[in-house]
């Protein structure tokens, strides 16, 4: 058996979407009674709901909350909300849907969290352990959620599962066989009260790793006191998994496991991403072999991500839309220096969530030649280098700029530093506006 049945308990679901209907039909074939709770008048998924049970869905009231044993809380719902931080003081028990599943799930995790990067690491570790011969159940903060994962439970699978901060806040069982924290940046400040806060989120996922994976670059993805075995990724010699930019290679303590050219993904910190990949096979057991080396070269990535979007009159153009906040833009940026020095011409603006937008600065002084500013926080973004940027209204405006400002050899690189919900749906609808902009070009 994969699975162990939790314990009965008298549960309230709060938040409904993708993760509240997973935790619905968790309970409901596991013949648990539970009740959900939505602010929003028309919840998404109602419909779903009422296929499961019809009285499953009430309205959101606060002292009702007293009478559950446990809330289950999805992420979108911060914690601190008074209604449960009162319920969670009268000794209601707080919990998340990764909560449930590490309680009743018996196969290794392969845990993955970071401000940047977490996707890809945790598709293409998937990706590689399919390539290994095991079978990948791939889930979590990206596709299925964590307990649709459970159905699929065998003897030969590891789970893979993206974590974001919001999700270890309400989890305190899980066991991963590997564990990593990608890198940090700040991110999310619109929730948390400081960034110290947002940090020890993050730092929860080593609270009972078997091994962790950290980067050799970021004390922060260091944890600050564990017994857990360690294993490192990054680009200083004395990474177990290193990243060598001057030599060209990727390596395994002295041997050289790829060429960096080799490899499709753009940029390198996506070479970063495939080191933490190996480094997190190997601390679950898997052997990196010839067949899984081979995978990770062929892996093209996920789109919106430091995607290539195409060259014309030998201009680069970049989608990296899924930056949104500034250590993500810092990293392409620096990623994409050395194959174009300062030739790069930078797009961005956004929501910023409350950064602090100043750790551009030094990346957009080093590297970029001219930056186009758009949308609520474009402006604050023009002022970090006032002499080398451009304020506009809009992305195709944006995108109308850098073709001016561009010449052979550069690269225009969309990486916003900032949420995309000033101006587009996500940063997917973002990505893709730019993109079908470039190929009108």
């Amino acid at each position: 058996m994969q699975t162990h049945a939790i314990e009965q308990k008298n549960r309230l679901i709060l938040g409904l979407g993708q993760t509240g209907l997973s935790v619905a039909r968790y309970l409901s074939a596991n013949n648990q009674p539970f009740k959900v709770m939505d602010t929003r008048e028309q919840a998404p998924g109602a419909d779903k709901l009422a296929q499961i049970d019809s009285k499953a869905l009430i309205p959101w009231n606060g002292e009702q909350m007293l009478g559950y044993d446990q809330l289950v809380v999805s992420p979108g719902i911060a914690v601190t909300q008074p209604d449960i931080a009162k319920a969670h003081d009268y000794g209601v028990e707080i919990a998340g849907d990764i909560e449930l599943f590490a309680q009743a799930n018996r196969l290794p995790v392969i845990a993955i969290t970071g401000s940047n990067g977490k996707s890809t690491v945790t598709e293409l570790v998937g990706k590689l352990l399919e390539a290994s011969g095991l079978k990948a159940l791939v889930g979590g903060n990206i596709g299925l959620p964590a307990l649709d994962l459970l159905s699929n439970a065998s003897d030969d699978a590891v789970v893979v599962l993206e974590l974001s901060s919001f999700q270890l806040e309400t989890t305190y069982s899980l066991k991963p066989a590997a564990a990593t924290i990608l890198n940090l940046s700040e991110d999310h400040l619109d929730r948390y009260a400081d960034y110290k806060a947002y940090v020890e989120a993050k730092q929860r996922i080593f609270d009972n790793a078997e091994t962790i994976i950290e980067n050799s670059e970021d004390e922060l993805t260091q944890p600050r006191s564990t017994q857990a075995k360690r294993l490192s990724f990054g680009f200083s010699a004395n990474s177990d998994w290193q990243v060598d930019i001057p030599g060209g290679t990727l390596k395994r303590a002295e041997r050289t496991v790829l060429k960096l050219n080799e490899l499709t993904l753009q940029g390198a910190h996506n070479a970063l991403n495939v080191a933490a990949s190996f480094a997190l096979l190997e601390a679950a057991g898997v052997i990196v072999d010839e067949a899984v080396i081979d995978c990770a070269k062929r892996y093209s990535g996920m789109p919106h991500r430091s995607q290539l979007v195409a060259v014309k009159s030998g201009v680069t153009y970049i989608n990296d839309s899924k930056a949104t906040n500034v250590g993500a833009t810092v990293a392409a940026i620096n990623s994409f220096a050395p194959e174009f020095g300062q030739r790069i011409i930078l797009i961005a603006g956004g929501d910023a969530k409350g950064a602090d937008l100043t750790s551009l600065q030094q990346s957009i002084r080093d590297h970029v030649k001219t930056v186009i500013c758009f949308g609520k926080d474009g402006a604050e973004i023009a002022g970090l280098a006032q002499e080398k940027s451009i304020t506009v209204n809009n992305l195709q405006q944006a995108v109308e700029q850098a073709v001016v400002s561009a010449k052979k050899g550069d690269c225009v690189l969309l990486s916003p530093a900032c949420a995309s919900w000033d101006m587009f749906k996500n940063y997917i609808e973002r990505g893709e506006q730019f993109e079908q902009l470039v190929g009108a070009l």
